[in-house]
């Protein structure tokens, strides 16, 4: 899964993992469904969007897009390092 995103985009491991590291990471710019997007990274060991507080980046999205268990989230890569974030509708 992480190889659908840019290497550089990969940050430190989560809180207590972290290791010394040189390379720059560069920011995701993700789009929501909502109408309002937020930068982040990736958190390796985690793999998730390092931006997941409720008040902000996928936490937020999560509460505003209504997503239940078993709904299907979509990841859809617009430039190298844009991406929309967005809840399928069923039937599409």
């Amino acid at each position: 899964m992480l190889d659908f995103f840019p290497e550089d985009s990969i940050g430190q491991p989560s809180f207590g993992k972290r290791e010394a590291r040189k390379e720059t990471v560069r920011k995701l710019t993700i789009e929501t469904d909502q109408g309002w997007s937020f930068k982040t990274d990736i958190v390796p060991d985690q793999k998730i969007f390092r931006n997941c507080a409720r008040s902000r980046g996928t936490g937020k999205w999560v509460i505003q897009a209504g997503l239940n268990p078993g709904d299907t989230i979509v990841v859809e890569k617009l430039e190298s390092h844009r991406y929309r974030l967005f809840k399928e509708t069923r039937g599409e």
